[in-house]
């Protein structure tokens, strides 16, 4: 089972004031709801439910209805320009890099797919501007993440096909957050590779014979 500090997942969620879901909470630590709610309950902090955390009165919602009646959603049959999109981006970043910088990378979804994947702050902690660029530099070219990442849209962008960073050297084995150590493997590779390092998961799958469409040997030929 992956360790995580019940501390970190606990403040996290009160930081919040309650007004996060176990969900959120639990893809911040990489771990399951239901361990998120097992470690809160363990740590004596109260759980605020769904239907609490939002809740508005029937006068405001009287009122939201009233000031929008026959109005025109602003955004109605509009779409971003490609270069309001990358401005966008560049102001949700929270890297310094120009942007002519980020229009180097044309194919923006995908550039957008890795981006995200620096969203967490259990991993953006580890990156700084020149970091960051680097890691865009290597993974938007790289062949493994592109094959992935193509295959993934093929199936519809299912969950278990979905690119996954993943640590070559676990972190549990002194593996860190180097660009040289990081490497995307299929969601369902990554968990099941667990905590081995990739030599152990290669020669794992060999000797035990373990075969899977969604493993990288069969999507990069």
């Amino acid at each position: 089972m992956k360790e995580v500090n019940e501390n970190e997942v606990c403040n996290f969620y009160q930081n919040k004031n309650g007004l996060v879901s176990l969900r959120k909470v639990g893809r911040e630590f990489d771990i399951d709801h239901h361990r998120v709610k097992r470690i809160l309950k363990r740590n004596g902090v109260e759980i605020v439910k769904e239907n609490k955390k939002r809740e508005l009165t029937k006068e405001h919602k009287d009122k939201i209805s009233e000031s929008t009646k026959g109005r025109e959603a602003w955004n109605k049959g509009k779409t971003m320009s490609k270069d309001a999109l990358y401005k966008n981006m560049k102001t949700h970043l929270k890297y310094k890099v120009s942007l002519d910088w980020l229009k180097k990378y044309d194919d923006i979804e995908k550039l957008k797919f890795l981006n995200k994947t620096l969203s967490r702050k259990r991993i953006s902690n580890h990156f700084d501007t020149e970091k960051y660029k680097k890691f865009i530099q290597k993974f938007y070219y790289n062949e493994q993440f592109n094959s992935i990442y193509k295959l993934w849209l093929r199936k519809g962008k299912g969950k278990y096909s979905k690119p996954s960073l993943d640590h070559i050297i676990p972190k549990s084995k002194d593996g860190g957050h180097k660009i040289e150590n990081l490497q995307f493997l299929t969601w369902f590779e990554n968990r099941t590779k667990n905590n081995m390092t990739m030599k152990e998961w290669t020669i794992f799958k060999k000797e035990t014979n373990t075969k899977s469409d969604l493993f990288i040997e069969n999507i990069v030929k």
